[in-house]
């Protein structure tokens, strides 16, 4: 009797798993026969006819077609291949077998086939859709500051860092650590993880410097500048960082495409040097008008930023409008040159914001919308580029019908990243493209998640990414035992014959008025 039980148990377990092999074995076989649909299938987020990085994560995506079963088919001319069965509508791509498969086909291309069962058991082929994978590796790591987008929530946020290689994401500093600051404005020397600026608006109060290994709180109040550091800048020398001192504003229109707008009263531009705890500017980087969101040139001979007319409260918002300048500079003599508009507000009708330059110094990114500065509150700001040399510029492909904003090159100058709010119109994603050497932008695609549904229940903004080429080392603890350090207290260069809080001086205010616009 017990042998008759046994005999039972071990049958029936072994029939189980004998249709449990043949499930998987079927799940990944693809079908002998099918009738083809001449249209791509419909997938989330959208991958289809992108280029991605050698170096990239899985892309795993969402499969919308209804069906029964459902299986996907990833191949190369080289005859590699990967076919994955699709669970819950998700195609979760492995790993080891992705970066494999993706080495095999640097500088080539793939094909994504999707066979779907529909409810009389016949098998749907769907429109194979090509990705290009490029042999220019994207830079390892980006750092973001997280937060929510109810503004009435903004106190939760921190600043974070994602491998592009994988899915790992790992805290740099968050405020939950900081008494619920706020903090932004972190920004790299040459994506070098190792020389970073991050500034905490609330007490603490201050910048923090991580250097070489050496972390310092920077207390960058005087009484010669208007407000404390906000928009950085790091000079290629390493030693220098350009930074805006602004007055900011903010209001909560009842109507238009902004919920909120972000809009000085008053800005210029200061140079901070590591070396002499020194803050420094010209007549010509703090006048009467407002210079802001300063960037240096990569061979450190130019500083980019944007001007607007002085505040006036009595004209309308919408006339607030930036023009793109740049001025030369000397480090080795720290002489400046005199102000340069590259592209006017009157040329172009709009509001330039956000200058980032390729690391070749050939081109130039930047936003346009119809007023202010602050785009990525605004539904028609737009990425543009610049060529330097020929100082023409064009509207980019990669635009949406919402906001784009928040862009940055990666080291080598193949890449770029934006963000945008273009998957819901609320939360503001990272979306990466490549750049060829003749400037031509790639299709986006949005920063691969392990769970491809992520993008469905995510509530929190990836804001102001930018490339770094590795992981950051330095223990949050230690940053944030740094922020209740005594700060050290910049100091105003005293050759420097002017007061920034009030603008240029009287001999030079006059003749600094022309460049803005």
């Amino acid at each position: 009797m017990k042998k008759t039980k046994a005999f039972a148990i071990i049958l029936s377990v072994a029939v189980v798993l004998f249709f449990i092999v043949r499930a998987l074995i079927s799940g990944n076989r693809i079908p002998s026969e099918s009738i083809q649909n001449e249209r791509f299938p419909d997938i989330f987020p959208d991958y289809r006819g992108i280029t991605v990085p050698v170096n990239n994560a899985p892309l795993n995506f969402i499969l919308k077609e209804s069906a029964k079963r459902s299986v996907v088919v990833l191949s190369n001319a080289g005859g590699s291949k990967i076919i994955l069965p699709v669970k819950n509508a998700k195609v979760i791509i492995p790993a080891r077998k992705w970066k494999r498969f993706l080495s095999s086909c640097a500088g080539g291309e793939y094909t994504v086939d999707t066979y779907c069962r529909d409810d009389k058991n016949r098998w749907i082929r769907y429109k194979a859709f090509t990705n290009r994978v490029s042999g220019d590796s994207i830079d390892k790591y980006i750092v973001f500051r997280k937060i929510n987008a109810a503004y009435i929530l903004w106190e939760n946020m921190g600043i974070y860092q994602r491998n592009l290689e994988n899915f790992r994401q790992t805290p740099v500093l968050r405020n939950e650590n900081t008494g619920k600051n706020c903090m932004n404005c972190h920004s790299f020397c040459n994506n070098d993880p190792g020389k970073m600026v991050i500034h905490l608006r609330r007490p603490p109060s201050g910048t923090l410097l991580y250097n070489n290994g050496e972390v310092k709180f920077i207390n960058s109040v005087t009484k010669y500048t208007m407000s404390p550091f906000v928009y950085p800048a790091w000079h290629s020398n390493g030693n220098l960082i350009a930074y805006s001192v602004n007055l900011i504003k903010q209001k909560f229109p009842a109507a238009g495409n902004r919920s909120i707008y972000v809009y000085d009263i008053a800005s210029d531009i200061v140079v901070y040097d590591i070396e002499k705890n020194q803050i420094t500017t010209c007549p010509e980087l703090s006048t009467g008008n407002m210079e802001n969101l300063p960037v240096w040139s990569h061979d450190g001979k130019y500083l980019y930023y944007i001007s607007a007319p002085k505040y006036n409260e009595k004209v309308p918002d919408t006339t607030i409008k930036y023009s793109l300048v740049r001025i030369s500079f000397d480090a080795a003599q720290n002489t400046w040159g005199k102000p340069d508009t590259l592209l006017s507000s009157r040329q172009t009708g709009k509001s330039i914001s956000f200058p980032e330059i390729s690391p070749d110094d050939k081109y130039l990114v930047f936003t346009m919308s119809d007023y202010g500065y602050f785009t990525v509150h605004a539904r028609n700001s737009d990425l543009y580029m610049m060529n330097l040399e020929t100082r023409e510029s064009k509207k980019l492909p990669v635009n949406s019908d919402d906001v784009e904003s928040y862009h940055a090159w990666s080291s080598d100058g193949r890449w770029l990243l934006f963000v945008s709010k273009r998957m819901d119109g609320l939360y503001s994603n990272v979306f990466f493209s490549h750049v060829d050497t003749s400037g031509e932008v790639s299709k986006p695609f949005v920063l691969p998640e392990e769970d491809p549904d992520f993008y469905r229940v995510n509530t929190t903004n990836f804001n102001r990414p930018v490339f770094i080429l590795d992981k950051i080392t330095i223990d949050e603890d230690k940053l944030v035992k740094a922020a209740y350090s005594n700060a050290i207290s910049a100091e105003f260069d005293p050759g420097v014959d002017i007061d920034a809080l009030s603008g240029a001086t009287r001999i030079e205010q006059d003749v600094t008025k022309e460049h803005t616009n």
